[in-house]
């Protein structure tokens, strides 16, 4: 007995907790559980004969995500035809295993190639979904390679699984849903947005049927809408009491944003945001707006779009984020006249790749060249524009792509110089790079001097106000 007692004591406190946890009652473990990752809660299975079937039943987050295996097909290193099916078998092998009667969570996430072979297995995932009541679903069947330009979805949402009778398990619980690459029609996304209560969160990405849609209601409580890369959608209208944010990519289309008092978000991306810049909106709810994100990545050198010198103002405007190509060494003062527009600006947040190659096709074509002139004219007249603004309310400002060479350093001594409220600049040498999965963004090495980059970005901080924090990247 003594010498059991003093091993007790000698274990590790590790190994002490461990028992003390699986003394628990099951509903505090399954508490547990629910809350847990479905690869973390199935690995809890080899802790003891009591823990090995628990989370089948408490499981409750099933993201099958395979991230990994798909970078690895995009660089060629593994096939679909053999990576796809043992996807299948994964998520069959587990859903036929789980035994709760709920579900939080089901993300599939997978390119399954343009075959249809695999629709029935996708029809019954959905219908598990359906069956558990799932509270978040999201089915993102976007190829490896990341193309939104594809004439037709891999898959088409299964219709008649919302046509089952009223006594049936339904999608009455559900509060997010995103589907992409998935084609869904607007009659199907009318039965989500009028039969889920609770419906607040919705995303639809490279839909080849949908053309139109509407979305519009007293009851609705949808927060959240995102819409990207649907080709043959042209026209969007939402009337909406409490959505916050609005995202949409993709072609210029007829939008219309009614009766929105809580939208807080906007965010254009694609050829649409030229068409938003060029018509200088102004709607009503743009003097609403906290924070507006626009991508000019997909229109070339940003100076191209034509930026107006007079945007309609944003008097509630508390962050604005600008994604563009700029021309290695070329002035992007045109910036001014929407970041002067905006007069309550708290944060400033700017994300750009440096056009090397046009700049260098400047320098040694004759004919274009001459052309020199006319930029030199322009320039100047965005620094005289630049002058008539000042940011009395800016304290944060972010530069991520800093090359450290006119283009930027240019633009940050005229913010500089213009900010006297400034308290943080935050200057990042690394270049904002989409990921191939989804519209979030990774950071990769950036191309070309570093050392200068660095040493350019030293010396902005001879130029700080007195309290104001440099930080490099």
């Amino acid at each position: 007995m003594e010498k059991k007692a003093k091993k007790a004591r000698s274990a590790p406190p590790q190994s002490r907790q461990k028992d003390w946890i699986d003394q628990l009652p099951e509903e505090i473990l399954g508490n547990i559980l629910s809350r847990m990752a479905m690869k973390e809660a199935a690995r809890t299975s080899i802790l003891s004969r009591r823990w090995r079937n628990l989370w089948k039943i408490y499981g409750s987050h099933l993201d099958f995500d395979a991230s990994e295996t798909m970078r690895l097909m995009f660089d060629g290193v593994k096939e679909r035809h053999i990576e796809a099916p043992k996807y299948r078998d994964w998520v069959n092998q587990v859903l036929d295993s789980h035994e709760g009667s709920s579900l939080e969570r089901l993300r599939i996430a997978f390119d399954l190639g343009g075959s249809y072979i695999y629709a029935t297995a996708v029809d019954k995932w959905i219908d598990f979904a359906i069956v558990k009541r799932v509270q978040r679903l999201e089915v993102d069947l976007t190829a490896a390679a990341g193309c939104y330009t594809c004439s037709d979805s891999v898959y088409t949402f299964p219709s008649w699984l919302l046509d089952l009778p009223s006594d049936f398990p339904s999608f009455d619980r559900l509060t997010a849903l995103c589907l992409k690459s998935v084609s869904i029609t607007e009659e199907d996304l009318a039965y989500f947005l009028s039969t889920c209560p609770f419906l607040e969160q919705l995303t639809v990405e490279n839909s080849s049927s949908l053309q139109n849609f509407r979305v519009s209601g007293q009851s609705l409580k949808l927060k959240h809408l995102e819409i990207g890369y649907c080709q043959k959608l042209q026209n969007v209208e939402v009337s909406a009491a409490i959505l916050v944010s609005f995202k949409y990519a993709g072609p210029r289309i007829n939008i219309c944003l009614i009766q929105v008092p809580e939208l807080a978000l906007v965010s254009f991306s694609n050829q649409y945001c030229e068409k938003f810049i060029i018509n200088s909106p102004s709607s009503l709810y743009l003097s609403r707006l906290e924070k507006l994100e626009l991508d000019l990545r997909f229109t070339g050198s940003a100076r191209c779009v034509g930026f107006p010198s007079n945007f309609p103002e944003f008097s509630n405007l508390k962050h604005l984020e600008l994604k563009f190509v700029a021309v290695a060494d070329e002035s992007v003062l045109f910036f001014s006249s929407i970041i002067g527009a905006s007069p309550g600006l708290i944060k400033l947040t700017l994300k750009y790749d440096i056009d090397w190659a046009t700049r260098h096709q400047t320098l040694s074509n004759p004919e274009v060249f001459r052309n020199q002139g006319m930029l030199e004219v322009c320039e100047k007249e965005w620094e005289e524009q630049a002058r008539r603004y000042s940011h009395k309310c800016l304290n944060v400002i972010e530069f991520v792509g800093w090359a450290g060479i006119k283009t930027d350093v240019q633009l940050a001594n005229y913010l500089l110089e213009n900010a006297i409220s400034l308290e943080k600049i935050i200057v990042d040498r690394r270049i904002p790079r989409y990921t191939r999965t989804s519209w979030n963004e990774e950071l990769c090495p950036m191309p070309g001097n570093r050392e200068a980059a660095l040493l350019s970005a030293k010396e902005l901080q001879r130029k700080l106000p007195p309290r104001a924090q440099l930080i490099i990247v």
